[in-house]
């Protein structure tokens, strides 16, 4: 899937550049696809590499998080198209209050938005669940601390 691509170098004719490239395959035709600039030395090349990684860890979390969200949510049976009041009344039922947060923390932002209204609208914000999410909402996030 991946190849080194060696370049001729036209400014220094003894150094090659190299960059990363991908092998594409599509309808019977094949081209390998540069990744990364070309790169005229090991310590430029690192750096194209590092920074790459980078970006599949980030999305490597990410997808970790969509996993985790997606098992959190069903093993509470939480689904998209259920009403805030609906949600609420699991969440509320959850007793410890990390769990609580997470829970909270695991729906979609919009959902997450939808049900905190529910909540600061509709519950007594000074005892219970309601209480403990009030005290730890922060708005511009539409997340628990």
């Amino acid at each position: 899937m991946f190849e080194l691509i060696i370049q001729e170098n036209k400014e220094k004719k003894n150094q090659p550049r190299v960059c990363l490239g991908l092998r594409l395959k599509i309808a019977g035709h094949e081209t390998v696809c540069p990744v990364t600039r070309p790169c005229e030395d090991l310590r430029a090349f690192d750096a194209e590499m590092e920074s790459i990684l980078g970006q599949v860890e980030g999305i490597k979390k990410k997808a970790g998080e969509l996993f985790e969200r997606s098992s959190t949510q069903g093993k509470l049976g939480l689904r998209p198209d259920m009403a805030p009041a609906e949600i609420w009344t699991i969440l509320n039922g959850i007793r410890d209050d990390n769990e609580f947060s997470q829970s909270f923390n695991s729906l979609d932002e919009g959902k997450r938005r939808d049900v905190a209204e529910h909540i600061l609208t509709k519950c007594n914000i000074f005892s219970g669940k309601a209480a403990v999410f009030s005290s730890r909402y922060d708005e511009a996030t539409a997340m628990m601390a």
